[in-house]
C-alpha cells in the first residue's frame, strides 16, 4: 500500500513538471486552462502588428493579407549613403498557426537584393529565424536585423552556396543553411 502510494505522488510529480515545461500556447496548457491556444496565439499576432503599424522600422511600409491577418509584405527603401541607397524591396512574412511558438517564414519577394546572406531566390540566412529562432523576438525585430545586415552591406554578392538554394521555392522549409559567418 505504502508502495502504492509513493508511486502515485511521484507519477503526480513528474506530470507536474511535464507540464510546466509545455509553452504557454501549447495545447496541454490551453485545455488544462480552458483557453484556445489558436487565439492565444492569434492575439499575439495582433499585438505585433498594432506595434508594428504604430512604430515601423525606418523606411518601411506594411501591407496585410490573409483572414488571420497572417501574411505581410513589407515594402523597405535602401537607407541613404548605403550599397541599397534608394532600392526599393519588398519582404513576405507568413506566420503558421503556430506562431510564435515556430517562426515566421520570411523571405525577399523578386528582385531579391544581391547580398552574402539572400539567396537568389529570396531566402534569407538568418540564424535567428532557423536554428537560434526564440518565441520572444518580436517581427519588429527580423525587419530590423534584415534591414541593419543590408545596411552595413560592404559588398553586393550572392552567398557561396546559392546553387543550393536557387532552385528551391522561397520560405522552403527543405532548405538548410550554412551559416557562414557570425552575422548570418
Amino acid at each position: 500500500m505504502m508502495v502504492s502510494a509513493i508511486y502515485w505522488v511521484m507519477l503526480g510529480i513528474a506530470a507536474a513538471v511535464s507540464a510546466a515545461r509545455q509553452p504557454r500556447c501549447g495545447t496541454a496548457y490551453s485545455l488544462a486552462i480552458g483557453i484556445n491556444r489558436n487565439n492565444m496565439c492569434h492575439n499575439r499576432l495582433q499585438k505585433e502588428l498594432a506595434h508594428f503599424r504604430q512604430n515601423p522600422p525606418p523606411n518601411c511600409k506594411l501591407e496585410v493579407f490573409g483572414a488571420r491577418n497572417d501574411i505581410w509584405i513589407v515594402t523597405w527603401t535602401g537607407i541613404p549613403d548605403t550599397l541599397y541607397a534608394g532600392e526599393t524591396y519588398r519582404l513576405k512574412i507568413l506566420f503558421p498557426k503556430e506562431y510564435p511558438l515556430k517562426p515566421p517564414i520570411i523571405y525577399f519577394l523578386q528582385p531579391a537584393p544581391v547580398h552574402p546572406h539572400v539567396y537568389s531566390n529570396g531566402d534569407i540566412c538568418m540564424s535567428s529565424l532557423g536554428s537560434d529562432y526564440l518565441p520572444t523576438a518580436s517581427v519588429t525585430s527580423f525587419v530590423l536585423s534584415i534591414i541593419s545586415m543590408l545596411s552595413t552591406a560592404k559588398e553586393k554578392q550572392l552567398p557561396m552556396d546559392n546553387h543550393l538554394h536557387a532552385e528551391l521555392p522561397p520560405g522552403s522549409s527543405d532548405a538548410r543553411y550554412l551559416y557562414h559567418d557570425d552575422k548570418c
